[in-house]
């Protein structure tokens, strides 16, 4: 039963995380962060934008969740870390 739970986890935070992808954009990218933003909207010819530095917002979380949840027995915040991680990798795949 355990491991049901565990990949529900998995799969509920992955399909969260869209919904936290498209807030943080609205909200976060163009808003109060849109200086680091803008330029992922203009034609340029750099390998790396400022705009990359947004793959933090959702790394940290899932690496902390992933280091803590292993820390504590494989809890909860395991899955929800590796959730997190397979999202930010379908969206790097996707959307990049």
């Amino acid at each position: 039963m355990q491991i049901l739970l565990n990949i529900f986890l998995v799969i509920a935070t992955f399909f969260f995380m869209e919904f936290m992808a498209w807030a943080t954009h609205k909200f976060v990218m163009h808003g109060f962060l849109w200086s680091l933003h803008k330029d992922h909207h203009e034609p340029h010819d750099k390998v790396f934008e400022r705009n990359d530095a947004f793959f933090l917002i959702f790394a940290i979380p899932s690496w902390l969740c992933i280091m803590f949840g292993m820390m504590n027995g494989n809890d909860f915040r395991l899955y929800i870390g590796i959730g997190i991680a397979i999202y930010g990798l379908a969206y790097f795949l996707v959307h990049d």
